[in-house]
């Protein structure tokens, strides 16, 4: 039987997506000297992981040894071995199986205890229910999601009863603005933000507040917090919206030279499962 043309056009995103990230996956961790992150992590293992967001984590899971952490999408596994620093027992999923490969090399040459496994975090049909004290997931997730609702039930599905779920993505709000000022210096506004997507046909998607907020509800979540936050010097470039490689990049981080930083780069949600 035939599926539903917007199925077929969902199952063919996905297939062009895995197909993309394996083919990037080793160019991807290759950016990364992941001997220097590990000696950094050693140091404080909170340095994988945005400082809006730390302080958050800090105070709703303060203590992570021993508890069970999952990692879905968990592409270059930076907040897997923070993590994994932490105490956790951790699990990681992606759906590039490549991406899978590169993160298992790497746990398995340090011996670290975390499992890997391919899956689809709409699906993550290999967990089992309620095994997980935390879900993370960090920037660049949810543009590749087609489905949050489907997405964050399966969240709710894997976590304990009152177990959390923290995410942080792009803020919505910068996406209204063309990142190329004119020459005075001001914005470009290239459509209204209730225009910015998500739109069917489109590769990625570009979620908006209402999306995220509402998804959670409906699966399920009980939203604790919202963190709305800006880029900082201090973060890991792939934290990091204003981050540059060249000379002039600490002037990135002053709204008064370049008006992006006066907005949030960054949304953070501390979500909690709640039963239905």
């Amino acid at each position: 039987m035939k599926l539903p043309a917007g199925l077929d056009k969902n199952e063919e995103r996905q297939k062009e997506l895995v197909e993309n990230w394996n083919s990037r996956s080793d160019e991807w961790y290759a950016q990364w000297d992941y001997e220097a992150l590990f000696r950094e992590l050693e140091k404080d293992p909170y340095i994988a992981f945005p400082k809006a967001i730390v302080a958050v984590m800090k105070e709703y899971v303060p203590d992570l040894k021993g508890k069970k952490v999952c990692v879905p999408s968990c592409g270059d596994s930076v907040a897997v071995f923070g993590f994994q620093a932490l105490g956790a027992k951790v699990t990681a999923a992606d759906i590039s199986w490549k991406q899978v490969e590169n993160g298992r090399k790497i746990a398995e040459q340090r011996g670290l205890d975390i499992t890997y496994y391919c899956s689809d975090s709409m699906k993550l049909e290999e967990l089992a229910d309620e095994t997980f004290d935390l879900v993370y997931t960090s920037n660049g997730v949810h543009v590749w999601i087609h489905d949050l609702g489907t997405m964050y039930r399966n969240f709710h599905r894997i976590l304990k009863e009152n177990g959390r779920y923290i995410m942080f993505d792009t803020h919505p709000w910068s996406r209204p603005f063309d990142k190329k000022l004119l020459g005075n210096g001001e914005f470009r506004i290239r459509k209204p933000y209730e225009e910015t997507g998500p739109f069917p046909g489109e590769t990625t998607f570009d979620w908006r507040i209402q999306d995220f907020v509402n998804s959670l509800a409906v699966s399920g979540f009980f939203i604790e917090r919202m963190e709305e936050f800006h880029s900082v010097i201090a973060d890991l470039p792939n934290h990091n919206y204003l981050y540059e490689e060249k000379d002039t990049a600490y002037e990135n981080f002053d709204w008064h030279k370049n008006p992006s930083a006066a907005l949030p780069q960054c949304l953070g949600l501390i979500c909690r499962k709640i039963s239905i």
